[in-house]
């Protein structure tokens, strides 16, 4: 996190979430909220979230058994369903009324449950990067390898050294990020909660195409303003993303040329530019209603 930030604690659903926000807008602007992803943190958007302050109030927190915040210590405390509650009683503590929120990975899957069950709470969302039916790579060597290491892994023995199945992203965020935002990355990824992984991860991974968990079926009942943020590389997830878009009530594409998984990272000009043209939409639409 950067220092500008006001940082604070927030009791949900008996875990302490770590959580900041900076910036301020106009009367009447929405609260921008970013909801990060599968063994990520607040730290994923440090770098461009106080350009997105600029003109607004800008919201991030870390998921529970992520980053900062506390830690269950059991597979039962972890749940998709789990993260989404947590999502809501912190809109209803925090939000101010209705807001822009943004989910990317995981996060997309979460604050898809949010809107879906407390309309009332979002005034605009922006998926990125993610899936509301399965997030499974098409490759059935990679499906059969992430399946053994997730069923293997065993989060007594504590957290693994990377997640990480290497790849031409890597060497992007490298080229892109300072080396003491990557060694605090590193440091975040490393105290997490090991059970966390192992029961996000598991709910994740399953290939839920056609399962009970698949969201697809709800996407025409989601009407704010949504658009789809989609790296070009990012397999399977830009492969779904016409879908997903064209599926949503009110749904838009935009797909950052070069990118993989986390665009803010690796292409942030583009990225920031795509979430303020989401924004200015939002807010348009918001004003003709």
């Amino acid at each position: 996190m950067t220092d500008g930030a006001h940082k604070s604690r927030l009791g949900v659903n008996g875990v302490d979430l770590a959580w900041s926000e900076r910036g301020s807008g106009p009367a009447g602007t929405p609260t921008l909220v970013l909801v990060h992803g599968f063994t990520g943190s607040s730290h994923d958007f440090a770098l461009e979230v106080d350009a997105l302050a600029a003109d607004r109030r800008v919201v991030t927190l870390d998921q529970r058994g992520h980053g900062h915040s506390g830690k269950v210590g059991n597979l039962d405390g972890y749940g998709i369903e789990q993260l989404v509650a947590d999502c809501i009683a912190f809109l209803e503590a925090t939000g101010g009324g209705p807001v822009d929120l943004l989910g990317h990975s995981m996060g997309g899957r979460v604050v898809m449950g949010v809107v879906l069950s407390r309309p009332d709470l979002v005034r605009s969302l922006v998926l990125m990067d993610t899936s509301a039916w399965s997030f499974m790579p098409p490759d059935e060597e990679i499906r059969t390898m992430v399946r053994t290491f997730m069923t293997a892994f065993d989060p007594a023995q504590g957290m693994p050294a990377t997640l990480s199945l290497g790849g031409p992203e890597d060497e992007l965020i490298a080229a892109a990020v300072p080396p003491e935002w990557q060694a605090e990355k590193d440091a975040i990824f490393t105290g997490m909660d090991a059970y966390a992984v192992k029961a996000l991860g598991m709910a994740l991974m399953a290939d839920v195409a056609d399962g009970e968990t698949s969201l697809r079926a709800d996407l025409p009942s989601i009407t704010c303003p949504t658009t789809v943020i989609v790296g070009q590389r990012d397999h399977p997830l830009v492969d779904q993303a016409p879908e997903l878009a064209a599926e949503l009530a009110d749904g838009r594409l935009t797909v950052i040329p070069g990118a993989y998984h986390s665009p803010q990272l690796t292409h942030p000009d583009a990225w920031r530019v795509a979430v303020e043209a989401h924004l200015a939409w939002a807010a348009e639409a918001r004003a003709r209603s």
